[in-house]
């Protein structure tokens, strides 16, 4: 097993990771950033949490939203991000240590192979304030996705779990609002369309731009000229060529 690094993320990505919406900033140096969606319940209070919003300093003209999980609560979050691992990848959830250092529980839980939706991530608030998380805040997020790869093929395809995990809200009040929203005809790609998901992330700016500068570092590599970029291409077809002629010869002296 091993972990993939940003590089990883970025080449995999559109084939075996599915990762929407991908914002500026979503890919770290070895795993994604979470954020909150708008969809947060109480456990204790026993109902979804009141969104407020106030003007963003930094970007006049805009507002940001945001939510408090009660003092001595535990806070069902839903990410605002969707995302499918094909049955190779499997992911690991981890905290973030700003917001542990202000009282909230430590995280550890995975994402099983060939999961398929947003996540349901579990924020216990052990201090005597309420905590307050940003919702769709790139800057603070609400825990890390780190992704590896499993040295063999996972024998399950498809969610073991219930998609976006709403089975934890059985037999529990107030959340008619939070299963009507996941409903949705145009919501499937946060539960279990993977077509959806993998349309909406392809045609995504951000996924767009990652993979042109992705293949911009390999054409540098290969030469600034398409001249030159069709000769080192011939020259490694060539090298690899000759290492496979090769190679049974010396499969024999072995």
């Amino acid at each position: 097993m091993s972990v993939l690094s940003d590089r990883d993320i970025i080449r995999e990505l559109g084939k075996s990771i599915l990762f929407h919406p991908l914002k500026p900033g979503s890919i770290n140096a070895c795993d994604l950033c979470l954020t909150a969606s708008e969809y947060a319940y109480a456990i204790g209070q026993q109902k979804r949490l009141a969104i407020e919003t106030e003007p963003k300093k930094d970007k006049p003209g805009e507002e940001q939203q945001f939510f408090y999980i009660p003092s001595r609560d535990t806070a069902l979050v839903w990410t605002d991000e969707s995302i499918w691992l094909n049955n190779y990848m499997c992911g690991l959830i981890n905290s973030r240590v700003g917001l542990v250092s202000q009282g909230l529980g430590h995280l550890g839980t995975r994402v099983n192979p060939s999961w398929s939706g947003v996540l349901c991530i579990a924020l216990h608030n052990v201090s005597n304030e309420p905590l307050r998380i940003n919702v769709r805040d790139i800057n603070e997020p609400i825990a890390y996705l780190m992704v590896q790869k499993l040295s063999s093929q996972s024998s399950k395809n498809g969610n073991i779990d219930i998609p976006a995990r709403l089975d934890i809200l059985n037999d529990l009040p107030n959340t008619n609002e939070i299963y009507a929203f996941f409903s949705k005809r145009k919501n499937k790609w946060m539960s279990d369309d993977k077509i959806q998901l993998k349309t909406l992330l392809l045609e995504s700016h951000e996924y767009k731009k990652l993979k042109r500068g992705f293949s911009d570092i390999f054409l540098r590599i290969l030469g600034s000229d398409e001249q030159t970029r069709w000769t080192a291409i011939a020259a490694i077809g060539t090298i690899l060529s000759a290492f496979f002629a090769v190679l049974p010869l010396l499969m024999e002296k072995k």
